[in-house]
């Protein structure tokens, strides 16, 4: 990929004044985001992303079962309990930012930029925020287990849910849907 993605220690401690560094659920020498976008976007965005951030901090979250929760008016959360997959699709988001947290389990998802996307299945559905590629030309593996978080603007195409280690396993994630502001 162009442009770094980061391992963030002191930027999310220092952003996230909504909690103190002991009560975030992920391992923050783990976290994995672009910090020039995640800048911009908490600045023009930061009621959302405390909410966010609030709402994972809060050990109650991972204990629910598998479903939607709405955080705010703009922002909600899924908590998906599942097995990872043999194969899956790479999607792109214009108007919403992901960030996955996984609760237990391992995942692998590939990260592209969305001009390397190939093989269209399925057209960008407005209502859903998301279009769906086969394949990408060039994308990055990133590996997640437990205790690990990744945020993906609407410039990571990304196919999650694979295994890391090639067989089907367990996987226990919590996922923020938070909106994208045009800067």
């Amino acid at each position: 990929m162009s442009r770094k993605v980061l391992s963030v220690t002191a930027l999310l401690l220092l952003a996230l004044c909504a909690c103190t560094p002991k009560t975030y659920l992920w391992n923050e020498a783990r976290t994995t985001v672009d910090r020039s976008v995640y800048d911009g976007q908490y600045r023009i965005n930061q009621a959302e992303w405390d909410a966010a951030f609030a709402w994972l901090s809060d050990p109650a979250s991972a204990a629910l079962p598998a479903g939607r929760y709405e955080i705010t008016e703009n922002t909600y959360a899924k908590v998906q309990i599942d097995s990872t997959r043999d194969v899956m699709n790479f999607e792109d988001h214009h108007k919403g930012i992901d960030v996955f947290y996984i609760v237990s389990g391992e995942e692998l998802i590939n990260v592209s930029r969305p001009e390397d996307m190939t093989d269209l299945v399925s057209a960008y559905n407005e209502s859903k925020d998301v279009e769906y590629y086969r394949s990408s030309s060039k994308s990055t593996p990133v590996v997640l287990g437990p205790g690990d978080m990744i945020i993906l603007f609407p410039s990571d195409a990304h196919q999650p849910m694979l295994p890391p280690s090639g067989e089907r396993g367990p996987i226990h994630k919590l996922i923020v849907k938070i909106p994208f502001v045009q800067p």
